[in-house]
């Protein structure tokens, strides 16, 4: 029995549920290697996290990260508001061809006080593929296209086209030293792949370094980047390929990088399920009118086309292009018909992202709207006066329409198209919504820097908002009473506590926040200096 003990690496003994493994003193040296490949990483790995660092930046419920209890609360994601029922720029020059769409950026440069915009035109006798196109404004409304153009075009006439890259995501830098890099440009490069360009003016345009970025194949084509304050890195999100469901379909990768040049591996971040697929009837019974070909429940499916950024205080936001195939258009091997919706994402750490909610956040128009039947959004939106803006582009037909790929019918009247806006006040993308009667909700604990709470919230004239600071007991903080009411509408409330606001001394600790929600909506909370 000894000699067969020690011929084999271990021997079992099984009593009950537990199983032992034995080993002889010979494999001590084996099994020493093993625990420190093996088991030493692990030990060392990050500590679990138990409390939520909340810092002094503001929590939002687009996710339910924070959200231990909610008794009788709902949650609403609310829509874009669009500032104009009509396209606020649109063809009006012939270099632009005959459509033009935002794959590119908006920002506005609080240095010069001017709107800026990197957008994209159709081909044309100027261009012989789609082509980006630059212009500004004062107001974000009204857009002055008079721009100098900065490439050559084919029939040597003057324009407004500043590089003849695709889906400029172009970001304003001002950390960067070397003033030869202040603007910077994730893009597309027609049969090359996803690059960085840098810009002294975002007018003039070169490589911020030879080669390509990131992974491409034929048709992947649409990236979108921004910088992310919150992160302190540069995010691209941008279209792949993967097995989803038993196809191959359109999803989202994502890249992030500290210097702009070194991008780290790419990795999936959104794709469609069963919840998507699920819709894609309904999408696309709205665009109906719009559709040219009879639908194929074969093929029928949704994918993930592309997304623009918000990049919010605690988290990024993301504005996934849903396509809803209804069919494959016939006599061509890749293309598909279906409209496209803009939705809503989120992600804390940039690696995974939460999708609690598959309705639109740019409301479609009617079928006969401009907006109607694609969208697609600017690589990032951004804050402005207390609301956010995200600028859009739409049209009203369908992704596999014979105009979309330059084919006209003289039978059918023109299709519409252009790039519009919507906005949200301040992080108000989703609600915490509490009826009349009441309804409570309770956070998951938290600690914090800052002084006062304030809570971003919509009150009806009879409901009010009482917070109350507990332990992990969930019972009530001694010397800490339930707040004064909370009324009105506010995108920052201070939370006064019997007749104190300073909540410093409770700062670092671990507490957790109920709030007591009557006919009232919560939109997001945050402890401030």
């Amino acid at each position: 029995m000894k000699h067969m003990i020690h011929n084999r690496l271990a021997f079992n003994i099984r009593c009950a549920s537990y199983r032992v493994v034995i080993f002889p003193s010979t494999c001590y040296p084996i099994l020493a290697i093993f625990f420190l490949l093996v088991w030493l990483p692990v030990a060392s790995a990050r500590p679990q996290k138990t409390v939520v660092d909340v810092a002094s930046k503001s929590q939002l419920f687009v996710d339910q990260e924070l959200v231990y209890e909610a008794k009788g609360v709902s949650f609403t994601l609310h829509p874009g508001r669009k500032v104009s029922r009509e396209p606020l720029v649109k063809v009006d020059q012939p270099c632009e061809g005959w459509n033009l769409q935002i794959y590119g950026s908006v920002l506005y440069d609080s240095d010069e006080k001017l709107f800026k915009m990197w957008y994209l035109g159709s081909a044309s006798e100027y261009f012989s593929h789609e082509t980006t196109f630059y212009a500004t404004s004062r107001d974000g409304i009204h857009w002055d296209k008079s721009h100098q153009g900065t490439i050559r075009s084919n029939n040597g006439k003057p324009h407004n086209a500043v590089t003849d890259r695709l889906l400029a995501s172009v970001i304003k830098d001002p950390r960067d030293p070397d003033p030869a890099r202040r603007y910077k440009m994730i893009c597309y490069r027609y049969d090359h792949g996803y690059c960085a360009m840098v810009s002294p003016d975002g007018l003039h345009w070169k490589e911020a370094a030879p080669g390509t970025i990131l992974p491409i194949s034929y048709i992947e084509d649409v990236i979108c980047a921004c910088w992310s304050e919150t992160h302190q890195q540069y995010v691209a999100i941008f279209k792949q390929q993967m097995p989803v469901l038993g196809r191959r379909r359109r999803s989202l990768w994502t890249s992030t990088s500290h210097d702009f040049l070194h991008w780290s591996k790419a990795t999936p971040a959104i794709w469609a399920d069963r919840r998507d697929d699920y819709g894609t009837r309904i999408r696309a019974a709205k665009a109906r009118p719009l559709l040219k070909y009879p639908d194929n429940p074969n093929v029928m499916r949704t994918e993930i086309y592309g997304s623009g950024f918000y990049v919010a205080e605690s988290c990024l936001i993301a504005f996934p292009w849903l396509l809803s195939i209804t069919t494959n258009v016939p006599n061509s091997l890749s293309t598909n018909d279906g409209p496209l919706e803009v939705q809503l994402a989120v992600s804390r750490d940039l690696e995974h992202f939460e999708r609690p909610y598959r309705t639109p956040a740019i409301e479609p128009g009617q079928p006969s709207d401009w907006d109607s039947g694609i969208f697609s959004t600017a690589a990032y939106a951004f804050d402005h006066q207390e609301e956010v803006w995200l600028y859009y582009s739409s049209a009203n037909l369908t992704h596999g329409a014979p105009r979309w790929f330059g084919v006209k019918n003289k039978n059918e009247p023109d299709h519409e198209s252009g790039i519009g806006l919507v906005k949200w006040r301040k992080d108000r993308f989703v609600s915490a919504d509490g009826p009349k009667e009441g309804a409570t909700l309770t956070t998951v604990p938290v600690h914090f820097s800052g002084q006062r709470l304030e809570i971003n919230a919509k009150v009806q004239p009879q409901g009010k908002i009482v917070v109350e600071l507990l332990g992990m007991d969930l019972r009530q903080l001694a010397t800490w009473p339930a707040s004064a009411p909370i009324h009105g509408d506010d995108l920052r409330h201070i939370v006064t506590f019997g007749n104190k606001t300073n909540v410093a001394d409770l700062a670092g600790k671990p507490l957790v926040l109920r709030f007591h929600l009557h006919d009232a909506q919560l939109f997001s909370f945050a402890f401030r200096d």
